[in-house]
C-alpha cells in the first residue's frame, strides 16, 4: 500500500521539465515522472515548460535520427516505434501518415497546454497528460483545435476560457516565456529537467534519464530531508492510481511500483477481464482506466 507519510510535507526539490507534447522521449519518461510523484508526493514539486520541438516541420532537420525532408513523416513515425521498443510506452505511428497533408509544428500543442495552464496548474499537468496519451497512443491529431478543444472538455477546463486564451494570444504569450527561458538555460532537447534542490544547488540533466539516476540527484540536494513512500503493488493501490492518473499502460504500473512487465500485464488483463478495469488497444499496446460512473465494481473485493 502507499503510506501517506509525505502528505503534509513541504516542497524540498524543484524539478522543472522542459518536454514537448508530440516528444516519444517525454511519453517514454511518464512511467518515471510518476513515480516521483508516488514516492515524494509534495516533496518534489514538479513543472513543465514547452520548448518547441519542431516550429516548421519543412525545414525540420535531425540528422541523429534520419529525420527531414519530404518523407519526414515515415522517418518520424519509424522512430516511434524504435522509441517505443526501448521505453516500452505504447504508440500510434500511423498518426503521422494521418496528419502529414496539414501538420507543420507542435507548437500549437504547446499553446493549448499553456492556455490550460492559465486556469491552473493541476489542470495545466491533467491536459498535458490527456495531450500526450492522445497523440502517442490514440491517433488523435492534437495540434487541431478541435481535438484541443475535446481534450479540454475531457479534462474539465471551461472552455470559453480556453479557447479564448488561445484565440487572444494570451497562451502564445505564455509559450514564448517558455521558449525564452528554454533558449537562457542551454535547453536544446527533450526531456530535459532542471533540478533546484536547497542552497541554490542547481542541475540541467538532458535526455532519457532513469527513476534512479534522478533519485540520486534528489538525494544530493535535499541533504536528507527527502521521506519516502513505500509502494506495494495490489488491487487497491493500483486501482487507485489508474483512477487518479487516467488511462495508464502496463509499463507505467511496472515501473511505479517495481513489478515484472509481465505480471503487471496479466494482473491488467485479469482485471479487464472481470469488469474492474476498462481495456483499451491502442497502436502496439494497450491502456487500462476505471469504468464510467455507473459502474457497480468493488475493487476491494474484485467483483462487480
Amino acid at each position: 500500500m502507499i503510506m501517506n507519510t509525505t502528505e503534509n510535507r513541504n516542497p524540498v526539490i524543484e524539478m522543472v521539465c522542459f518536454t514537448d507534447p508530440y516528444c516519444t522521449w517525454c511519453w517514454g519518461s511518464e512511467p518515471i515522472l510518476g513515480k516521483i510523484e508516488e514516492v515524494y508526493e509534495r516533496q518534489v514539486k514538479i513543472s513543465y515548460k514547452m520548448g518547441g520541438l519542431v516550429e516548421d516541420i519543412t525545414v525540420f532537420s535531425d540528422p541523429a535520427n534520419n529525420i527531414g525532408g519530404v518523407d519526414w513523416y515515415r522517418q518520424v513515425a519509424d522512430h516511434w516505434v524504435e522509441a517505443s521498443n526501448h521505453h516500452g510506452m505504447p504508440v500510434d505511428e500511423q498518426v503521422y501518415y494521418d496528419i502529414k497533408d496539414d501538420f507543420r509544428s507542435t507548437y500549437p500543442a504547446s499553446i493549448a497546454f499553456k492556455a490550460a495552464g492559465l486556469q491552473g496548474e493541476e489542470q495545466g499537468k491533467r491536459y498535458l497528460r490527456g495531450l500526450r496519451v492522445a497523440a502517442a497512443a490514440e491517433r488523435k491529431a492534437i495540434h487541431r483545435l478541435d481535438v484541443q478543444l475535446e481534450l479540454a472538455s475531457e479534462t474539465g477546463l471551461e472552455l470559453s476560457r480556453f479557447r479564448c486564451d488561445i484565440e487572444s494570444g494570451a497562451a502564445e504569450r505564455a509559450f514564448q516565456e517558455d521558449l525564452a527561458e528554454c533558449r537562457a538555460k542551454g535547453v536544446r532537447g527533450f526531456p530535459s529537467y532542471l533540478i533546484r534542490g536547497e542552497n541554490e544547488h542547481e542541475a540541467l540533466l538532458r535526455g532519457y534519464i532513469s527513476f534512479e539516476t534522478l533519485e540520486t540527484w534528489f538525494e544530493e540536494f535535499a541533504g536528507g530531508k527527502l521521506i519516502r513512500n513505500e509502494l506495494t503493488f495490489g488491487l487497491t493501490q493500483v486501482h487507485d492510481f489508474i483512477a487518479r492518473t487516467g488511462k495508464v499502460a502496463a509499463k507505467e504500473l511496472s515501473v511505479v511500483f517495481d513489478a515484472k512487465l509481465p505480471e503487471v500485464g496479466r494482473f491488467l488483463e485479469n482485471l479487464a477481464e472481470k469488469g474492474i478495469l476498462h481495456e483499451q488497444k491502442v497502436g502496439n499496446g494497450y491502456l487500462y482506466s476505471t469504468p464510467k460512473s455507473g459502474s457497480a465494481c468493488d475493487p476491494a473485493t474484485g467483483s462487480c
